[in-house]
């Protein structure tokens, strides 16, 4: 999922870490005998673009394939931070060519837990109340050029107010099932301008890895520097074969 990032208040640091982690993130089914594979349908911060063809159980995406390129997903970070949360995915692949079409609901259930948090580290705040439930879409065309994947992705979310995101991606793999991956893009509405994220992936028939760091240009007081330019991405997940 994806939320807004407000500036000027601790919660925004809450707010900024499940946009980070739960967004509401290649799958292994690949019809080519090169292209990079993540075990999890997810780059650093957006989805990629291929087809979950197995049972996975990760940290970013947590999914069940059902028929016809359909599957079940939920994101256990966003499960951990009190944002329950379950989408279905689309996906096909047509010789070089994926698109993905998904969508996810979330339910936030920690309103009264950060809130406490928040109030009681920051004695000014006398009021905090995040409002994080609603539903997201998204979708995704990527094009596989041999160890290559050029993608892009638009994803909306409806919150407390509106959120919409155009990402460019891309996947490079570079040695057995070790690939870079990148990200750049803009939010339209909801949160700072410009969005970009980098790492590596490694996805292997069963053990998948990410390690990676996303660009989310956070101002707050509450801060060290008043300021949090990146967050980690990180991800574990194992595919069940």
């Amino acid at each position: 999922m994806n939320l807004r990032c407000p500036s000027g208040a601790r919660g925004s640091v809450m707010a900024c870490a499940l946009a980070a982690l739960g967004t509401p993130t290649l799958a292994t089914a690949d019809d080519s005998p090169t292209g990079v594979r993540t075990n999890t349908a997810r780059l650093m911060g957006t989805d990629a673009a291929e087809v979950i063809d197995a049972p996975v159980l990760g940290l970013q995406r947590t999914a069940i394939p059902l028929f016809a390129g359909l599957a079940v997903d939920t994101s256990l970070y966003a499960d951990a931070l009190l944002a329950p949360n379950l989408g279905l995915r689309w996906a096909v692949a047509a010789g070089p060519h994926r698109v993905v079409l998904g969508a996810r609901y979330t339910h936030f259930v920690g309103a009264s837990v950060y809130s406490d948090a928040v109030e009681s580290e920051a004695p000014a705040i006398r009021r905090f109340e995040p409002e994080l439930t609603g539903p997201s879409f998204y979708g995704v065309y990527g094009l596989v050029l041999g160890p290559l994947l050029v993608q892009g992705e638009a994803r909306y979310a409806r919150y407390t107010s509106d959120y919409l995101s155009f990402t460019a991606g891309v996947g490079l793999n570079f040695a057995g099932n070790w690939s870079v991956v990148g990200e750049a893009g803009v939010r339209v509405e909801g949160g700072s301008s410009l969005r970009a994220a980098a790492g590596i992936r490694y996805g292997g028939d069963h053990f998948g890895f990410g390690l990676g760091a996303a660009y989310v240009d956070l101002s707050d007081p509450a801060l060290p520097g008043e300021s949090l330019p990146v967050l980690p991405v990180f991800d574990l997940s194992w595919t069940f074969r």
